[in-house]
């Protein structure tokens, strides 16, 4: 069961940089045959200063940056109960290569639910802010896990 004293607690990511070939090869592993993510002059051809981060590229740090562990066990919520309740992600700026993104994840909310069988489950909410290195944020990503008890 998730411990609902946890809400409100941060953890901070390690920096780290965006790659010019990391950007094309998640394209590439998307399936998004899209030239601006893969071909400088197309991306400036559509008004952008550089190739632009494909929509779903919070997935990069969030993998490999990830403190996922720590907030889990922090959390007490066991692995074994848990399914992926889905992702959510709100771009503030564009994302691109030569950036330094750093994060903030925050433990947003943990909810208690009945589904209509009667059975019971916790919702809870982790939300991660990224800013660039000028401070400025730039994407906004919300995750939602179910634990089923």
């Amino acid at each position: 069961m998730a411990d609902k004293s946890q809400v409100g607690r941060e953890y901070e990511l390690a920096p780290w940089e965006v790659e010019r070939c990391k950007i094309k090869e998640l394209a590439w592993a998307i399936g998004d045959p899209n030239p601006i993510y893969t071909d400088k002059e197309a991306a400036a051809k559509e008004g952008y200063q550089d190739i632009p981060a494909p929509p779903t590229y919070a997935t990069v740090p969030g993998n490999w940056q990830s403190n996922t562990g720590q907030f889990m066990d922090d959390l007490g919520i066991n692995y074994m109960m848990i399914v992926h309740g889905g992702e959510e992600y709100e771009y503030h700026k564009e994302i691109y290569p030569g950036d330094v993104i750093s994060g903030k994840t925050t433990v947003a909310s943990v909810v208690e639910k009945e589904s209509k069988s009667g059975s019971k489950m916790d919702i809870v909410i982790i939300e991660t802010v990224y800013n660039n290195q000028n401070n400025e944020k730039v994407l906004t990503a919300r995750t939602t896990i179910i634990e089923r008890k």
